[in-house]
């Protein structure tokens, strides 16, 4: 076989690998959550793919870790459990990226989570298990503050109707409180935990809608990441030396 033909044949196997489709399927790490896992705002939004979280994990770390991403938009802890065996433990990795709680901590009009508190500490718990069974290192990331607004603006109370959210002092303390669930079993568990909202907050310079609004680390959906924000959590997670 020619020397150009060995060297194109040998390109095609480092891509077929890099995609999962290698004889083993095996990644380094993979990324588990819902859509600012996958970065699914970001062809909406006509932000760089490349800028996404675990884009920028796998660019930073060619030859050394290879992350697949896992993350699917809307999705709670209890769809994710549904895929969990084959889209993360069948892949075998070394490393597992938890970040969920978005999507568990919305109200229905019925005034009930889509995920309960208890159910949703109960998922978290089974990963980390299922994880560490295999000789895995789960990693629980918390999610991001939401900017509420008025409900007029296209921000979160337009999509979510703040009445339901007043017993809890508004939406982003009510996610904050599914993210004191992440840190408590982190500490527990004896589990590594990236603050993603406590660094993100400290970013922003504060807390409130104005802070975070002015951050420019989240998009005018008000619950995802801008490619600024996904640096955030780039840096927090390379800092971290989770991936060696």
């Amino acid at each position: 076989m020619e020397v150009h033909a060995v060297r194109k044949l040998f390109v095609i196997l480092c891509l077929l690998a890099a995609a999962g489709c290698g004889p083993n399927n095996e990644y380094s790490a993979v990324a588990f959550g819902d859509s600012n896992t996958r970065g699914a705002n970001f062809p909406l939004r006509d932000y760089p793919e490349n800028e996404k979280w675990v884009n920028l994990l796998n660019l930073s770390q060619q030859g050394k870790v290879n992350v697949y991403n896992a993350g699917i938009g809307g999705e709670t802890t209890e769809d994710g459990r549904k895929r969990f065996k084959q889209d993360v433990l069948d892949r075998n990795p070394k490393t597992v990226f938890i970040m969920f709680g978005t999507n568990d901590a919305v109200v229905l009009q019925n005034g009930k989570p889509r995920v309960s508190k208890a159910r949703f500490k109960s998922n978290l718990l089974y990963f980390i298990d299922e994880i560490e069974k295999k000789g895995g290192q789960p990693v629980l990331i918390t999610c991001l503050p939401i900017i509420e607004g008025n409900g007029q603006d296209k921000l979160y109370y337009s999509r979510y109707e703040r009445i339901y959210y007043d017993a809890g002092r508004g939406a982003r303390n009510w996610h904050n409180s599914y993210n004191d669930i992440v840190r408590s079993i982190a500490s527990s568990e004896d589990v590594r935990l990236i603050d993603h909202w406590e660094n993100m907050v400290k970013e922003a310079g504060g807390s409130t809608d104005s802070d975070l609004m002015a951050s420019g680390l989240i998009d005018p959906s008000g619950n995802h990441m801008t490619p600024k924000g996904a640096r955030i959590l780039y840096e927090s997670i390379s800092e971290s030396k989770i991936l060696k």
